[in-house]
Parts: structure tokens; C-alpha cells; sequence
């Protein structure tokens, strides 16, 4: 039996709110919100199955979210081991949080999807890639973030 609108949009709720707020600014996030909840409505009917459904709302709300920042022109901030010390205090939520800023959205969804717990072939399915990019790209991104913000000890 194929679930209801509202326990699809329920069960995945938290999900699309941490997609909206990476996408889009403080005061725009719900609006991004309401776009992604707008298209998985849209395309509901059109869900053949093939994939799972999670993946399936993961892809539409993705694309929705990068649609959103290219049409706002939403650019990515820079972070500076500087930035991380006097604005977050070294908490490692914020130090994540700063880290995905900096990327380019492309990566930012890819480590997202990561982060919720999606496979590599999944990650790949959501992005058009292949899994053995999605792997390229996560070994770099984790020379990334261990370059810019974990202190090694001498």
C-alpha cells in the first residue's frame, strides 16, 4: 500500500528542512520548504517505484534546493580556521555547519546525503554519478575538511 501524502512529507520532514536550510538563507528557508514539499507533490504520481522513495524525495528536493540558489544566485562562504575560532567557539556542529557553507552545492549535497545516511550508490543515483565518483569526491572532501580544520599534533 502506497503511503499518504502527509506520512510521505512526516517521515521525511526533517530531512527536507535540512536540505531548505543549507540551500537557503534564514529568512528564506521555508519558502525553499514549501517549493521542494510543491514539487514531490507535483511528482508523486509520476514515482514509478524504481528507486526508493527516500531516494526519490532526496533527488527532487536536491534539485529543487539548487534550482533555488542558482536562481538567487546564492554564492558559498569562504571559512578560515580564524572565522571557525571567534565564531563558533571550536563546537564541532558549527565547525560542520561552516564546512558546508564553503562548498560549492554540488558537494554540499553530495556530503549531506552522506551525513543522512545514504549510500555511495545511492548518493550516485540521486546525483547522476557514478558511485566511483561519489567516492573520488568524498576522499577529497575529507582532505578538505581535515587540511582547513583538524589540528594535528606535532
Amino acid at each position: 500500500m502506497k503511503p499518504s501524502f502527509e506520512q510521505i512529507l512526516e517521515s521525511n520532514r526533517a530531512r527536507l528542512v535540512r536540505v531548505a536550510r543549507q540551500y537557503a538563507g534564514p529568512n528564506d528557508w521555508q519558502d525553499l520548504l514549501q517549493d521542494m514539499t510543491l514539487k514531490i507533490w507535483q511528482g508523486l504520481d509520476s514515482f514509478d517505484g524504481r528507486a526508493d522513495l527516500g531516494t526519490w524525495i532526496f533527488r527532487v528536493a536536491l534539485n529543487t534546493a539548487l534550482a533555488f540558489a542558482r536562481k538567487r544566485k546564492i554564492q558559498t562562504t569562504p571559512v578560515t580556521d580564524s572565522d571557525l575560532g571567534s565564531k563558533h567557539g571550536g563546537d564541532p556542529l558549527h565547525v560542520l555547519e561552516a564546512f558546508l557553507q564553503s562548498l560549492d552545492p554540488m558537494n554540499r549535497a553530495m556530503l549531506l546525503m552522506e551525513l543522512e545516511g545514504l549510500s555511495r550508490e545511492e548518493i550516485a543515483d540521486v546525483l547522476g554519478v557514478s558511485s566511483g565518483a561519489i567516492n573520488v569526491r568524498m576522499t577529497r572532501l575529507k582532505a578538505r575538511f581535515t587540511e582547513q580544520f583538524v589540528e594535528t599534533a606535532q
